[in-house]
């Protein structure tokens, strides 16, 4: 069986669009990002046909689909913003955020903007998603957590 994965949103079709791993790990640079890409792909724990998006507590990676196992990453945006918004004083903590609440904030996240809950505003993280045109793809689909490939 394999690791579930983090997240995953699927379009309003139900085609799944983006994968997302959450990391809490203090390394965030985007050699850091690219080895942990690779190191997923490389043990079929993350398919090739979607968005990737590894979420630190520091910085957001985000992947075009189909992108080389060695690429760096598409897009990058600080995630504080981000958590801050999900996570209130929890994200300031030392370290950022762990595990769960990672998960927690960047699903909720992704719900909001999926469901139209709120526009994108003009974080830097918003601004990835918009000028990538993912958020066009995930437009009124659905977020799912702890999915199997």
């Amino acid at each position: 069986m394999t690791a579930p994965l983090d997240i995953v949103v699927d379009s309003p079709t139900g085609r799944r669009v983006l994968i997302v791993e959450c990391k809490a790990t203090r390394k965030s640079t985007p050699e850091d990002a690219a080895q942990v890409r690779r190191n997923l792909l490389a043990h079929s724990q993350l398919p090739a046909d979607a968005f990737f998006l590894l979420a630190m507590p520091s910085k957001l990676f985000l992947w075009s689909k189909d992108r080389a196992k060695d690429a760096a990453p598409s897009f990058s945006a600080d995630a504080q913003p981000v958590l801050r918004d999900y996570l209130g004083p929890i994200a300031d903590q030392e370290g950022g955020p762990r595990g769960e609440s990672l998960e927690l904030a960047i699903a909720s996240w992704l719900g909001d903007l999926t469901s139209n809950l709120r526009s994108p505003n003009q974080s830097d993280a918003d601004r990835m998603l918009v000028e990538s045109g993912l958020l066009d793809k995930i437009k009124g689909g659905r977020v799912r957590t702890d999915q199997h490939l």
